[in-house]
C-alpha cells in the first residue's frame, strides 16, 4: 500500500545562463540552469539542474524601451534527493516551461527582462516507492546582452 506524503518547500534559489540567436521578432537559445530548495522542517533539500532549449517571440508594441515577450522550452532535468544523512538518489527526465515577460532597453545591446514561467518535468523515480510530481512557478529578472 502507498501512502500519500505531501512536501513542503521552502524559499530557494535558482541560477540560469544562456547563450542563443536573435533573429529580429525570434529568439532561440541553449540555457543551463540550477535551482536548490530545502524541505521544511527538515534537512533534506532537492535541487535540479535543467538543459534546455528555448524559443522566444518578442511582440512589438509602440513603446520602443519596453519589448514584451512569450516564451517555451523543451530538455531534460536531473534531479537530486538530498535526504540529509548523506544519501542522495538522482534520475533525469523529460521537462518543459512556458512563460511571459518583459525586457528594457538600457542600451542598443544591453536589456533587463523580468518574466515569469511555468516549469514542469516527468515524474522523476528518486527512491524506493515514492512518487513525485514536479512544478513550479518562477519570476525572475535577468541581464541580457547582445553581441
Amino acid at each position: 500500500m502507498l501512502s500519500s506524503i505531501d512536501r513542503s518547500y521552502d524559499s530557494g534559489y535558482a541560477l540560469t545562463g544562456a547563450a542563443g540567436l536573435d533573429r529580429g521578432r525570434y529568439r532561440f537559445e541553449a540555457e543551463l540552469g540550477y535551482q536548490k530548495n530545502a524541505i521544511k522542517n527538515s534537512v533534506a533539500d532537492i535541487s535540479m539542474t535543467t538543459y534546455m532549449a528555448n524559443g522566444y517571440y518578442d511582440l512589438e508594441l509602440p513603446l520602443a524601451q519596453v519589448k514584451p515577450f512569450v516564451t517555451a522550452g523543451l530538455g531534460v532535468a536531473t534531479f537530486n534527493d538530498d535526504n540529509g544523512a548523506g544519501k542522495t538518489v538522482s534520475d533525469r527526465v523529460f521537462a518543459w516551461q512556458a512563460g511571459a515577460g518583459a525586457g528594457f532597453s538600457v542600451s542598443p545591446l544591453v536589456n533587463v527582462d523580468a518574466r515569469y514561467r511555468y516549469f514542469s518535468a516527468s515524474d522523476p523515480q528518486l527512491t524506493g516507492n515514492s512518487r513525485y510530481s514536479i512544478g513550479s512557478h518562477n519570476v525572475s529578472l535577468g541581464l541580457r546582452i547582445g553581441f
